[in-house]
């Protein structure tokens, strides 16, 4: 789908707040709210928006760990079967196929260091994982809403 510049500019707003109305977003970019409306629903059909979510502090809902845990797979093993078994973990928030030493890289979030241990416990007895190596996040200093390529400086909008 080619984005114009209302449809980027929808996105942009609804990037900052999910919530934004229509009418709203009408006023702000100078168009009716029924014809926001039906961009809005022509950016759902066609998959650039795909879907609405609240944005929860893990902390204040008792997952103050995260972690990523690289995973290395078993040789000879379907890759495809790992990675239900995985998302299967409700801990992993984020499942990501890399290139490198390990083949998956996991964000992973739990509520506490003996939780963390007994995740890695249960991920290393799991069918199809060969190897694992966590790495703790001490202290998170940024987690953005989705980098938005013509937002940027000197790009133009």
């Amino acid at each position: 789908m080619d984005l114009d510049a209302i449809d980027r500019r929808i996105l942009e707003i609804l990037r900052s707040d999910g919530r934004a109305t229509h009418a709203a977003m009408a006023k702000t970019i100078g168009l009716s709210a029924p014809a926001i409306g039906e961009r809005v629903r022509k950016l759902e059909q066609a998959g650039v928006i795909k879907g609405y979510r609240a944005v929860i502090d893990p902390a204040a809902v008792g997952l103050g760990i995260c972690a990523f845990v690289a995973i290395s797979p078993q040789p000879r093993k379907p890759a495809v079967e790992l990675v239900s078994r995985l998302l299967g973990l409700p801990e992993i928030e984020e499942l990501h196929a890399v290139a490198g030493t390990y083949a998956y890289i996991a964000k992973v979030r739990v509520t506490d260091t003996p939780a963390l241990d007994v995740f890695v416990d249960r991920l290393f007895m799991l069918e199809g994982v060969e190897r694992t190596e966590t790495t703790m996040v001490l202290r998170t200093n940024a987690e953005r809403a989705l980098h938005l390529p013509w937002s940027e400086p000197g790009q133009g909008s």
